[in-house]
């Protein structure tokens, strides 16, 4: 069975696009990630900060900074 060279070059082309989706969503990701209070506050709206809090089960969560969900396009 022989692979041709366009399919070999359709499937490199389709993992590297895949490779890159991946990398880019994992960059955003970490965007907000390890920021202290008032560098996420001021982080243009992209991040916001979770104010410390005990859940149900008694774990305390410690203050941190995430990234704020995408809006969902509406009707």
């Amino acid at each position: 069975m022989s692979i041709t060279k366009s399919t070999r070059k359709l499937t490199l082309t389709a993992v590297t696009a895949a490779l890159l989706l991946g990398l880019s969503s994992g960059a955003l990701a970490q965007e907000c990630k390890d920021m202290e209070k008032a560098a996420c506050e001021r982080n243009g709206g992209r991040c916001s900060w979770v104010s410390p809090y005990t859940r149900k089960d008694g774990v305390k969560v410690s203050g941190h900074c995430r990234k704020k969900p995408k809006k969902k396009s509406g009707s």
